[in-house]
């Protein structure tokens, strides 16, 4: 009991400051997840520590928070793409500072770090592009609100489905507890957020609003999976500890990961 109380203090505290960051403005936001980002990149690799591979972890964190800034103001009009060179310069830093660790599994290291660098500081950075309407360049906040609040209904209502009459399996390599009928029930529960938003926010119709739920709850599913999947093979049942009966920022954010690029791609060719 204990522990569920403490659960939903955090989430509930989660979910104000997400949705009290996007209402007050999108550089409330951004600030939010650059540090969102940096304790994400850093507890990436730290979840890495028990392995024989050796992440660059704080020049690798740096570069996530600088490719963050970048791709952020970019997607927020200040910059424009060219100045991602720099995080390309920065890249080729890692294999040079590798030289200097004599390390075993040179290979490997650099390949976590970069990959550290890009699966969070890229992502995360990527979802400021949700306060724009596709080519139009409009601002808006109902695709990024729409976005968090999708992903969020549609894993309660897994999960509530799930243990409920949950009995086929989804994915059990990878997940055991996962069923189908979960699956489905926060595909619905996804697709009633859409049709919900529809009736408010003009910018998409009916069907698109839905269909943009709807993708985006399965696209989650992936990022759910992903994350899963490393842990697995980690050994490790959270990616960390910060967030009190969540676990870490890996484990609270990882259906975005997927989520964010799908739900992109798809304002800019159906809005």
């Amino acid at each position: 009991m204990k522990e569920l109380a403490l659960r939903s203090l955090t989430g509930a505290i989660i979910v104000l400051s997400i949705v009290g960051s996007i209402l007050l403005s999108k550089f409330t936001f951004a600030g939010l997840f650059l540090v969102t980002t940096v304790l994400g990149t850093y507890e990436f690799y730290k979840t890495l520590s028990n392995t024989n591979y050796r992440a660059q972890t704080i020049f690798g964190t740096i570069i996530s928070g600088i490719l963050y800034i970048i791709v952020a103001l970019i997607a927020l009009g200040y910059l424009n793409a060219l100045y991602l060179s720099i995080v390309l310069v920065l890249f080729f830093i890692i294999p040079i500072r590798e030289l200097y660790r004599d390390s075993k599994y040179p290979i490997p290291n650099i390949s976590i770090t970069i990959f550290g660098i890009l699966y969070v500081g890229l992502t995360f950075g990527m979802l400021n592009f949700l306060f724009y309407h596709g080519f139009k360049g409009e601002e808006t906040f109902h695709f990024i609100l729409a976005f968090f609040i999708i992903i969020w209904t549609s894993d309660t209502f897994a999960y509530l489905t799930g243990i409920s009459i949950g009995k086929h399996r989804l994915f059990e390599r990878i997940s055991p507890k996962k069923s189908w009928e979960g699956f489905f029930g926060g595909l619905i529960a996804a697709s009633i957020v859409g049709y919900v938003f529809s009736i408010y926010y003009s910018d998409l119709n009916t069907i698109t609003w839905i269909a943009y739920a709807f993708t985006i709850s399965i696209a989650s599913v992936y990022g759910d999976l992903i994350q899963s999947m490393f842990k697995r093979s980690l050994n490790i049942k959270d990616s960390g500890n910060i967030l009190p009966g969540h676990g870490g920022i890996l484990d609270r954010f990882d259906g975005v990961f997927v989520a964010v690029p799908v739900a992109i791609v798809f304002i800019m060719l159906f809005s």
